[in-house]
């Protein structure tokens, strides 16, 4: 067990000794509010999760800790700034939903073209890759993330409100955002757990390899392709609901497979064969 793993065990211990601290963390007034934050915001990993497992790359290294990272760090930007900004720049919190929906917009666009076998005009990934010195498929790890979390950033302008009802201090807030990342470290986990058993069906036929992946693929998409309308929708208004957006974006998906569904399919199809050759 290497030192990073070590301290996101620690990490995992101090929050748990910290739930249960008794004195002016109380259960009610600080750290359930706390822990609903995180299950609120962990939804979107638990689901966005589940729909990636046929990616093998996954892990609590390559995937829980980064999303854990994001989801303490955005919600605290969220907080500290985007609140304040957003109060006497409003124009501010459009901007960041756009940005959100453009970066979902530019990633789904890439995959569908290279799961049809064309060449995106501009690939999101490569240009990731390079401004961050990242693998191209680390890149799109870390695309997914960023889209995953993003949300996250709207749930600071609800901790605001959390923390001046119940007249937390400095040091609750703080505190807040710990126990809410270990809540979605969890999730994560509990996630990754459940992906694991959906990987290990076994293929000999291609053809049902094939509409196996499609169908994955086609379902990855249309959640991630959510997050973009849910951060589209947020920056807009306050009613965004994160189950109406992967609708939408199933809707959307639905229309894009059926235009290209013969090359879609005949792609799938094609590495299916390549896969069950090589076993």
């Amino acid at each position: 067990m290497n030192s990073l793993r070590l301290l996101y065990l620690a990490l995992l211990g101090i929050i748990a000794s910290t739930l249960g601290t008794e004195g002016s963390y109380n259960l009610s007034g600080f750290l359930l509010p706390s822990i609903f934050m995180g299950v609120g915001v962990g939804i979107d990993v638990f689901i966005a999760t589940i729909v990636k497992y046929r990616d093998r790359t996954l892990s609590w290294k390559s995937w829980t800790i980064p999303v854990v990272i994001t989801h303490i760090t955005f919600p605290a930007f969220g907080y500290f700034l985007f609140w304040s900004l957003s109060n006497s720049l409003p124009v501010a919190k459009i901007a960041l939903g756009i940005i959100g929906f453009v970066l979902v917009s530019l990633f789904l666009y890439e995959v569908v073209c290279e799961s049809a076998g064309l060449k995106p005009k501009f690939g999101i990934s490569t240009w990731i890759s390079g401004l961050f010195n990242l693998k191209e498929k680390n890149s799109r790890t870390f695309i997914t993330v960023l889209v995953v979390s993003w949300d996250a950033l709207w749930s600071g302008p609800a901790k605001a409100a959390q923390a001046s009802v119940g007249g937390w201090s400095n040091t609750e807030v703080l505190l807040s955002f710990l126990v809410a990342g270990a809540v979605v470290a969890l999730i994560a986990e509990l996630a990754l757990f459940l992906a694991f058993f959906l990987r290990k069906k076994e293929f000999k036929n291609p053809i049902s390899l094939s509409r196996y992946n499609l169908f994955g693929k086609y379902l990855e998409l249309s959640v991630i392709g959510g997050f973009g309308v849910l951060s589209l929708w947020q920056s807009f208004s306050a009613t965004a609901n994160i189950y109406l957006s992967i609708l939408i974006s199933t809707l959307f998906m639905t229309i894009i497979f059926s235009m290209l569904f013969k090359q879609i399919s005949l792609r799938q199809l094609k590495e299916a064969r390549a896969a069950v050759k090589q076993k």
